[in-house]
């Protein structure tokens, strides 16, 4: 996926179903007259919708679309997203690779039931995205930074905290858009 608004249009579609699916809840415990645990749930989709805004705004939508579509969907546990700044347009070529290097942290992740994945997006001078299992004792990441490796990114891992960084360096110019 190369096109900017194409992703952004399949992320909206997909925060539109996830939306409607809040409203569903919320309407079937106002029904139930569930006070205090509507207002709890408020809280939290109201978190989680903010949470995905930013994501979606974190400069460029295909990578938001590409970590969405190959870890978030349909994964058999939580994550936690954590955005600071923005980040360049991607290369195409880059963005080939980072969907290889997911698909392999996808299936490391398949492996493991009811985790938690914090994925966090910094932007700045070294924009990078960073995937963390919390809770886990175990890093599942060396064939993903050996996936990253082959596809020409450049990654690194953190065994002791489960991390795995993969340093965003490769941006289009201006007019390449």
């Amino acid at each position: 996926m190369h096109d900017v608004n194409e992703a952004m249009e399949k992320l909206l579609q997909h925060y539109r179903h996830d939306f409607l699916n809040v409203l569903q809840v919320v309407g079937g415990l106002a029904q139930l007259q569930k006070t205090d645990k509507l207002l709890a749930y408020i809280r939290e989709a109201s978190e989680e919708t903010q949470q995905f805004a930013r994501f979606v705004g974190c400069g460029d939508a295909r990578l938001a679309l590409a970590v969405f579509d190959a870890l978030l969907q349909n994964m058999d546990g939580d994550y936690v997203l954590q955005v600071e700044g923005s980040i360049p347009s991607l290369e195409p070529s880059f963005l080939d690779g980072l969907a290889c290097t997911l698909a392999v942290a996808s299936n490391c992740m398949q492996k493991l039931q009811g985790v938690t994945l914090a994925v966090d997006i910094e932007g700045g001078t070294h924009p990078t995205l960073n995937l963390r299992l919390l809770g886990e004792k175990e890093s599942i990441w060396q064939p993903v930074l050996l996936a990253a490796n082959q596809n020409g990114l450049r990654a690194s891992i953190d065994a002791k905290n489960c991390e795995f960084s993969l340093l965003l360096d490769k941006w289009e110019s201006a007019g390449e858009k």
